[in-house]
């Protein structure tokens, strides 16, 4: 097995760790419930290849399922994401669309030709929409299905949903989640490939040179 294989592997499962701690501790303030099991997601989606995004998403959605049925299943909405339309398909899409964010953002945008601190700076930008749309597709999806199945039903713990009630639940939350991931995924990524992680991997000479060439030009 290669180094950089290694390397993948390792990160895989340090990443599906933090999915499952996150997924089964939540961090909550207040009445409001950090997503976080979708950071390490939208982490993987700035460095790793598509395939290995796309591992990292079923297993979220897989490990985010058997939550539903064990350590949340008295909560309000349990019978609504044990339906895997709504707990499984939009925590895949997650990847997917922040992976495809990322990959064609830094392809239209990112120019060889840019100092290396540009190009850092360019990429963190991406990064940010990329997290931020990720967010933003897995709400709609988990919304859409919700409204699709089980609008104006009465579950089977007594709980009625409406359009209203769906908007209500998911106005906070989104927000929150959506600022806090697009400022919270850049750095980590960075932090990743600098450490040589994933395919995105810092060029550390490059940057020096930049410096040492901007100090060149300041001290003439």
């Amino acid at each position: 097995m290669t180094k950089s294989k290694t390397k993948k592997i390792a990160l895989l499962s340090v990443m599906l760790a933090l999915v499952i701690i996150f997924c089964f501790v939540p961090i909550s303030f207040g009445t409001v419930t950090l997503a976080l099991m979708i950071l390490p997601v939208l982490v993987i989606a700035q460095i790793e290849d598509f395939t290995t995004t796309l591992i990292l998403s079923v297993l979220m959605g897989v490990v985010n399922e058997i939550a539903w049925y064990t350590t949340k299943a008295g909560a309000v909405l349990a019978p609504v994401f044990q339906n895997p339309l709504v707990c499984i398909v939009p925590r895949i899409l997650i990847g997917v669309i922040a992976w495809l964010v990322t990959h064609f953002g830094r392809k239209w945008f990112v120019k060889e030709t840019m100092a290396p601190s540009a190009k850092i700076a360019v990429e963190q930008v991406i990064s940010a929409v990329s997290a931020a749309l990720g967010v933003l597709v897995n709400t709609g999806f988990v919304g859409l299905f919700t409204v699709l199945l089980f609008n104006n039903q009465t579950l089977s713990n007594g709980t009625a949903v409406s359009i209203e009630y769906i908007l209500g639940w998911f106005s906070i939350n989104f927000v929150i989640e959506i600022i806090s991931f697009a400022i919270l995924t850049p750095p980590i990524a960075f932090a990743l490939t600098k450490a040589g992680f994933g395919a995105n991997k810092i060029d550390k000479n490059k940057i020096l040179e930049e410096k040492v060439d901007n100090q060149s030009e300041e001290e003439e």
